[in-house]
């Protein structure tokens, strides 16, 4: 099952390994812990990045993010080859503009791809 999950996932798993490749190399990688079905990368930037089972995530943060990124992991694997297109690519666009445009989080998390991934990771925003 693990198996076919995997590749079920498979363009979010094989760009997770290369950038996990990249970040070893450049020396970003902090920790690596496997937590249920996810691989958390430790990283010493800030990013919080769910790509198939694993998870880039800046060392300091806290439940509240993790937990965000572990519902985009159920995403993904309710998804599949889908994800990146359907969450990956709104996620990434919607993150850059509300950078630009100063809307702040609580914007971004009010999108539908942020707001059920909240709900599937259990995260509760104020």
């Amino acid at each position: 099952m693990k198996a076919l999950l995997w590749f079920w996932q498979l363009p979010q798993n094989l760009l997770a390994l290369a950038l996990w490749k990249v970040f070893k190399l450049s020396g970003k990688v902090v920790y690596v812990a496997k937590h249920q079905e996810s691989i958390f990368i430790g990283l010493d930037i800030l990013i919080g990045l769910s790509l198939g089972r694993y998870i880039f995530i800046y060392q300091a943060y806290g439940e509240t993010v993790k937990k965000h990124e572990q519902g985009h992991s159920v995403q993904s694997r309710r998804l599949g080859p889908l994800y990146l297109l359907i969450i990956g690519l709104p996620s990434l666009s919607g993150n850059i503009y509300s950078r630009i445009k100063k809307k702040g989080s609580g914007w971004y998390y009010r999108q539908p791809w942020e707001a059920s991934a909240d709900k599937l990771g259990g995260v509760v925003r104020a």
